[in-house]
């Protein structure tokens, strides 16, 4: 059954309950940060008159039984005397244990972040009546800029976008019209900026450069590219950076992740490659998951060098890349650091198994680099599953989940906190006399 199918299987009675049968459901991240406070909650004892921050941050997200006749496979699959797909101990790297149970293996989340896909300001703000405010902390924040609905569709709850150098962040003010601009005075959302002063720009290119700097967060939401890397058995990096001949197996596991499709002429994300004159390859592998765009830097696929034993030209890409995917032959042990890239921080092993009546199952691994913990969905007490829909639908979100908690990490986030802050200063510089 397609994944288009068993999403609106979810249409269904509430009492079908067959392995196929999806259950969508909303998760609610209540606990995100902003300015260093929990989000407020308006209790019923409140007045009414008192104004409350709500943070938005909801996501899909779905569960699927385990198939009965999957699990048998799986159990029997299992051999004790499997060798680990990484090896344990590997020095800089931590490999992630088993979260969750194998009939809960399919309990997939909604992409973490998820609300950053969506083109907010450009949905409730942009040309429609709203106030766009800029101050500058310049002993913390740096630049502030916050834009704020003038009549709220419902109620007295108003949006509001507030950006930092640490990023976005949308809420609802609850509190009628005169306590609207209680928003500004940031001593309700940051205790320490008593002293901001907030100018109001009401020069209207400023929507638009708004509207292009949410458009750019939106791309970096949505677009990724990902390593995938052929490894037949016992390999060192260089050798396993020179394959040009792909095993079926590979192929197989390449068709997949997504399509394959010519480089030129390409006029959808690229991901860093040549869609003009060939120079990166003439083929790659792409893949449209819900609303993201994923190109995969296929060693075997990148051109191959006949003088550069360490091709560089394929370490270009693919050692450039947050997770690097290792398809790996045979039974030793993959050790992460043979690879010596310092910016591919999640490694990520499948190697393939066959049932006894000739099903494709995979066995993964993921290790990562810098500490921020496991992303969801996490890997079951198994890490064995079945090829088709479901682990598609349970990878690719893990891989894009994977990323995300990634770019949390200390080294990633200074990159985008330094990039956003000059984003900012440009705009408050721009819009200093407005």
């Amino acid at each position: 059954m397609s994944m288009k199918n068993m999403i609106n299987s979810k249409k269904k009675k509430k009492e079908d309950d067959s392995p196929t049968h999806l259950q969508r459901r909303s998760i609610t991240n209540i606990g995100r940060n902003f300015f260093g406070l929990r989000p407020l909650r308006k209790s019923p004892k409140e007045s009414e008159n008192e104004t409350t921050v709500y943070i938005d941050a909801d996501s899909d997200s779905f569960m699927c039984t385990l198939d009965d006749h999957e699990l048998e496979q799986i159990l029997k699959l299992n051999d004790s005397s499997l060798p680990p797909l990484i090896k344990e101990g590997s020095e800089g790297f931590t490999i992630e244990a088993a979260h969750t149970s194998n009939k809960d293996r399919y309990r997939i989340p909604g992409f973490l972040d998820a609300i950053y896909e969506d083109p907010y300001y450009c949905n409730f703000f942009y040309q429609k009546e709203h106030d766009n405010f800029i101050a500058d902390d310049e002993t913390g924040l740096g630049p502030i800029i916050i834009s704020i609905e003038n009549h709220p569709e419902k109620d007295d709850n108003y949006k509001a976008i507030v950006r930092t150098k640490e990023g976005e962040f949308r809420v609802a003010i609850h509190g009628n019209k005169q306590r609207k601009k209680q928003v500004l005075q940031v001593t309700q959302l940051r205790p320490n900026n008593n002293a901001l002063k907030f100018r109001l720009v009401k020069d209207p290119k400023l929507e638009k450069e708004l509207s292009n700097l949410e458009l750019q967060q939106i791309e970096f939401f949505t677009n990724y590219k990902f390593g995938v890397l052929y490894c037949k058995s016992g390999q060192t990096e260089n050798e396993m950076f020179s394959n040009i001949e792909a095993s079926k197996d590979f192929d197989e596991f390449l068709d997949f992740l997504g399509d394959r499709i010519d480089l030129v002429g390409w006029d959808k994300f690229r991901g860093g490659l040549d869609v003009k004159t060939n120079t990166t390859g003439n083929k790659s592998v792409y893949t449209k998951f819900h609303n993201c765009n994923i190109m995969f830097h296929v060693s075997t696929l990148l051109p191959f060098s006949t003088v550069d034993e360490q091709q560089v030209e394929r370490k270009r890409h693919i050692g450039n890349d947050v997770i690097l995917i290792v398809f790996k032959e045979g039974d030793s042990p993959f050790i992460p650091k043979v690879i010596t890239s310092n910016f591919n921080n999640i490694i990520v092993l499948v190697s393939k198994m066959n049932s006894e009546n000739g099903e494709v199952f995979y066995r993964i691994s993921f290790a990562e680099k810098h500490g921020e913990g496991s992303a969801q969905p996490y890997l079951p007490e198994i890490p064995i599953f079945q090829q088709g829909e479901l682990f598609r639908e349970y990878f690719l979100t893990k891989l894009i989940n994977s990323e995300r908690v990634a770019m949390k990490s200390r080294e990633f986030r200074n990159r985008l906190r330094k990039a956003r802050l000059d984003q900012l200063k440009l705009l408050t510089n721009q819009f200093k006399d407005s």
